[in-house]
C-alpha cells in the first residue's frame, strides 16, 4: 500500500503560487499588495518552508530596482485634475503620483518576493509525482522532467572534474569554451542511460507509487482557507 507524505500536497502549494500572483495583480492599493505578502509568507512559516535567509538576501536585492521603479514612475506619470500637493522631507510632491509610483513598485515587489517564496519552497519531485496521480500527467513526460532536475547534480559534478583535470594537466584554469564539449558529452551519455533506464521500467500511466501524492480533505481545507483569506478582503474594498 502506498504510503501518505505528511503536509500539504506540493501540488497545492504550485497552485498557491499562481492564486497569490493574480491577486496581487488585481490588487487595487499597494496596502493590499503588503497584506497578501504577509499572508502568503504566513502560509509558508506555518507548513515549515518559508526560507527566511533566501528570502532576506532576495529582498534585498529588491530593494534598488524597487526603488528605481517608484522614482522612475513618479517622474514619468501624468497629475490628477483632483489632485493634491503633499510635503515630505521639506520637498513638494504631487499625491496622486506618488500614490501610483508607490502602488506600481510594491506591486512589481510583491510579485517578485511571492514567486520566490512558494517557489523555493516547493519540493519539486513530490509535485511532478503529485501530477503524474492527480492529474493525469504523462508518466513518461514527467520521468523526463525528474531526469532533467536530476543531471544539474551530475553537471555539477562533471563540470568540477574537467575542471580538476584542466589543471593537472595545464596548472591553470582554461577558458570557458574548453568544457563545453565535454559536458555535452557527459549530458549525452547521462540521457542515454537514463532512457534506457526508463524504458526497461516499462513506464505506463496506470503504474503504482511507493509514496502516494493523492490530494487529501487536509489539502483541499488548506486551499479553500488561502481563497477565503483572499476573496473576503477583495469584497471588503467593492463593497
Amino acid at each position: 500500500m502506498p504510503q501518505q507524505e505528511k503536509g500539504v500536497n506540493d501540488l497545492i502549494i504550485f497552485g498557491l503560487t499562481f492564486i497569490y500572483t493574480m491577486a496581487v495583480l488585481i490588487s487595487p492599493t499597494w496596502q493590499i499588495c503588503v497584506y497578501w505578502v504577509g499572508l502568503s509568507l504566513f502560509q509558508l512559516m506555518i507548513l515549515g518552508r518559508l526560507r527566511w535567509k533566501l528570502i532576506l538576501l532576495f529582498s534585498i536585492f529588491l530593494l534598488i530596482p524597487g526603488i528605481s521603479l517608484m522614482i522612475t514612475s513618479y517622474l514619468h506619470l501624468k497629475g490628477s485634475f483632483n489632485s493634491y500637493s503633499i510635503i515630505l522631507l521639506g520637498r513638494e510632491f504631487d499625491h496622486y503620483r506618488l500614490t501610483q509610483s508607490l502602488y506600481l513598485a510594491v506591486r512589481a515587489a510583491a510579485l517578485s518576493l511571492i514567486s520566490f517564496s512558494f517557489l523555493t519552497a516547493i519540493h519539486y519531485e513530490k509535485l511532478i509525482y503529485s501530477l503524474i496521480q492527480n492529474l493525469r500527467f504523462p508518466v513518461i513526460w514527467g520521468y523526463a522532467l525528474l531526469v532533467a532536475f536530476n543531471s544539474v547534480g551530475n553537471i555539477q559534478a562533471e563540470f568540477k572534474r574537467i575542471q580538476q583535470a584542466a589543471m593537472m594537466r595545464f596548472s591553470r584554469k582554461p577558458l570557458f569554451y574548453f568544457y563545453i564539449i565535454p559536458l555535452l558529452v557527459s549530458a549525452t551519455r547521462y540521457s542515454q542511460q537514463a532512457a534506457m533506464s526508463i524504458q526497461s521500467r516499462g513506464l505506463s500511466q496506470d503504474k503504482s507509487f511507493i509514496n502516494s501524492e493523492k490530494l487529501r480533505l487536509f489539502d483541499m481545507l488548506f486551499l479553500i482557507i488561502n481563497l477565503t483569506g483572499i476573496i473576503i478582503p477583495l469584497i471588503c474594498l467593492i463593497y
